[in-house]
């Protein structure tokens, strides 16, 4: 059984309590205790009158206690002296037939029941029902005891049944009594209910605390944001103005609460947003001398506006803000500097190309670019990111070509401090982790180790990077971009490449035209290119000398637009030095054209669109009946191999 406890000597007790007025009380509680198993619940006898029952509840509240289980008499103290929840132990209609049964039904003469509330109905229907002459006699303190008892023995009473108040009272005046206990039934409805409570209110608490930190959070996000934030209630009313907008308006919180909006900041519009519902967003507003960009956005709660809240920021302070995060991207060259608005041409084949990769812009997919060297690779990779949601973040770019194989990945992945020879004692970041909320390029990607290319695969799969001789994996938001002159499906046959890697970065596919096919752009390109270079020749040879290279419409540019840059340089020079060019330009060009004797149409770029056009009709061939397999066995999509089999003059059996 339960061990008995001293309330005076325990350091701490358990969060429910009972005190009962009778040791024979407590020890039936503490029985019922231990047979339920996991009750906890500690019990202490308290039972010589008001003082000990108030230093009693005191005592356990300080130690402990949340809530306390005892008889009608000491709940009204414990109530009164204390914050402590309080379940009383009611006595039923049960343990009353049980007394007068033990005691026997038919006594005679007037019966007295001394109880602090009024004795329910069912226990005086009983008496009657059982002729059984019966009175209730009513206490509400300890002291009221001495009349009720006093009063029962003037009314002739011959037995008194009460509590542990008036039991001692009866004995000292010689009248006989018997003390009501509590069925097991009642006890065990208590603690039950004390338990109950005991839990809803860590709920409360659990409730109370969350909903202080968020109103701390709130509070905070208030204090510390940079914007400037004002909220109006459905009466106009200012309800909140955070630092930032008493900076801003020149006034203090204390002084504009509870005042109407227009009294604090004339022409808000704030009123109208509460009327109309509608959002306001953007909109620019001067207060005093700061011209500031305003959101006004209505407060919604079941369907109804109770208010309206109001951000503004500095325009000022966002223009400073903003270029300096500008300047620290380009001092680290994390910066995209073109857009769609550079790509020169004026050919259906480049308008098509842009209007494909504006597209790819709106995706976060990873796109893969096809082209030959010089065609503009990464001037779509930056346009892309310029054009799409991260622009704002990071451009990084890489040429996988340039870098040995063993050093690029710490490139990418970065490096922990000692994790090779030479290697940095504080470690450092690679790309992946500068390029963190933007975009990565990797050019000439078909040219990566396979080593590489699992870590890369890796990356992709996981969105983490793991640094070289390092453990932890560091999460990475990256928009990837990737660019080849390779025939990347004719590495993947050979074994050269994986073939889950192509699959992931080929999500979108990008063919960048290469300049032979752009028709009248060799000569809108020279012209830029000529506008562009310094102490510039005569515009009326520049022209002249455009239109006739447009003319050598056979000839195959291997070098694309970086060549024509070259060419135009050169005669640029040769103009200015009042030097022949036309004669030298037609030797440059039947040089070029001739390269090493080979004949224009064995280039490399010609063979590799052979073996695309040998593994198209192989795929045909292999899924006659679905464009859709076709396409998945080349790695592509279906309109990506319609635009291959327009370009090959390639049609369907």
């Amino acid at each position: 059984m339960q061990q008995e406890l001293d309330w005076k000597q325990v350091e701490t007790v358990q969060e429910i309590c009972m005190m009962a007025p009778t040791r024979q009380l407590a020890e039936k509680a503490r029985a019922i205790i231990e047979e339920r198993d996991g009750m906890a619940v500690d019990v202490f006898v308290a039972s010589n009158g008001r003082r000990e029952i108030v230093e009693c509840a005191q005592t356990l509240a300080r130690k402990g206690a949340r809530v306390i289980v005892s008889r009608k008499g000491t709940q009204q103290i414990v109530e009164e002296t204390t914050d402590l929840k309080v379940v009383g132990l009611n006595n039923t209609l049960t343990d009353y037939l049980r007394m007068l049964k033990d005691r026997g039904l038919h006594t005679p003469g007037l019966i007295a029941f001394f109880t602090y509330d009024p004795l329910s109905d069912d226990v005086m229907q009983m008496c009657e029902m059982l002729d059984i002459q019966a009175k209730n006699y009513i206490f509400k303190t300890f002291e009221d005891c001495w009349g009720c008892v006093r009063s029962a023995m003037s009314d002739g009473a011959v037995l008194g049944i009460g509590g542990a108040w008036t039991e001692p009272i009866s004995k000292g005046l010689g009248f006989p009594h018997i003390t009501v206990e509590n069925s097991e039934e009642s006890i065990v409805n208590a603690l039950v209910v004390a338990e109950q409570i005991n839990r809803i209110q860590h709920e409360e608490a659990e409730k109370q605390r969350a909903l202080k930190t968020r109103l701390e959070t709130y509070r905070t996000v208030l204090d510390f944001t940079h914007d400037a934030i004002m909220s109006i209630d459905d009466q106009c009313r200012v309800q909140v103005l955070n630092p930032v907008a008493e900076r801003i308006m020149g006034c203090r919180a204390a002084d504009a609460i509870g005042r109407p909006v227009d009294q604090v900041l004339p022409n808000t519009m704030l009123p109208d947003v509460l009327r109309s519902g509608v959002k306001q967003t953007n909109q620019m507003m001067e207060i005093g001398k700061v011209l500031t960009n305003t959101n006004r956005i209505p407060i919604v709660v079941d369907g109804q506006i109770r208010g309206v809240v109001a951000t503004f920021q500095d325009i000022k302070q966002l223009q400073t803000t903003e270029q300096k995060i500008r300047l620290k991207l380009h001092e680290k060259g994390l910066v995209a500097k073109y857009s769609f608005s550079d790509i020169i041409g004026e050919s259906r084949t480049i308008r098509n190309t842009i209007q494909i990769a504006r597209s790819y812009a709106s995706s976060q997919a990873a796109v893969l670019i096809h082209g030959e060297t010089g065609t503009g690779k990464e001037l779509f990779a930056q346009s892309i990111h310029n054009a799409s949601d991260r622009r704002d973040g990071p451009f990084v770019a890489i040429n996988c070509a340039a870098v040995s194989n063993n050093l690029l990945e710490s490139e990418l992945f970065g490096y922990e401090a000692g994790a090779f020879t030479g290697a940095s004692k504080n470690g450092r970041e690679g790309l992946f982790e500068l390029a963190h909320g933007g975009t990565i390029f990797l050019d000439e990607i078909g040219e990566i180790s396979k080593e590489t290319q699992v870590e890369l695969l890796r990356v992709l799969q996981e969105k983490e990077v793991r640094r070289v001789g390092g453990n932890r994996v560091i999460p990475v938001d990256v928009r990837i971009i990737t660019a080849t002159n390779k025939d990347l499906i004719q590495e993947t046959m050979e074994g050269r490449f994986r073939e889950d890697l192509y699959y992931r970065l080929n999500v979108l596919d990008l063919e960048i035209p290469p300049l032979r096919e752009r028709g009248d752009d060799v000569k809108v390109l020279g012209m830029d290119l000529f506008r562009r270079l310094p102490g510039g020749s005569d515009p009326d040879m520049q022209a002249q000398f455009l239109q006739k290279l447009a003319q050598v419409r056979d000839y195959p540019w291997y070098g694309n637009i970086r060549e024509l840059q070259n060419f135009v340089e050169r005669v640029n020079i040769l103009m200015r030095n009042k030097t022949d060019f036309q004669g030298m330009t037609t030797e440059m060009m039947r040089r070029r054209a001739a390269g090493s004797g080979q004949p224009v149409r064995h280039t490399a770029a010609e063979e590799a669109g052979d073996r695309e056009r040998g593994a198209i009709e192989a795929a045909l061939r292999n899924f006659p009946d679905s464009m859709e397999e076709a396409a998945k066995s080349l790695g592509c999509s279906r309109q990506t191999l319609w635009r291959k089999m327009k370009k090959y003059g390639i049609t369907r059996s």
